[in-house]
């Protein structure tokens, strides 16, 4: 997982108007860890990918969707656990 991946998290997030707080609870993890995948340092597993995406109502490519740069291993291992 790379940190762009952990951006767009935040970047969703914050359209969504959610805060760290919120997203973590609806997720059932601690802020701390929310804040270390925004950041890059932490990597979510598939399950916790799609939990994302579904709380914050956005197609899973939304993740990896970035100005000139997809990580299509990234999108695969998404579409995979769908």
């Amino acid at each position: 997982m790379s940190i762009e991946v952990g951006r767009r998290i935040k970047a969703l997030r914050r359209l969504k108007g959610m805060t760290q707080q919120q997203l973590s609870c609806k997720l059932g993890i601690s802020v701390s860890l929310l804040s270390n995948m925004e950041r890059g340092v932490k990597k979510p597993a598939p399950e916790l990918l799609e939990k994302i995406v579904e709380i914050l109502e956005v197609p899973g490519e939304e993740l990896f969707v970035l100005p000139g740069r997809v990580n299509l291993q990234d999108i695969e291992t998404v579409q995979s656990h769908a």
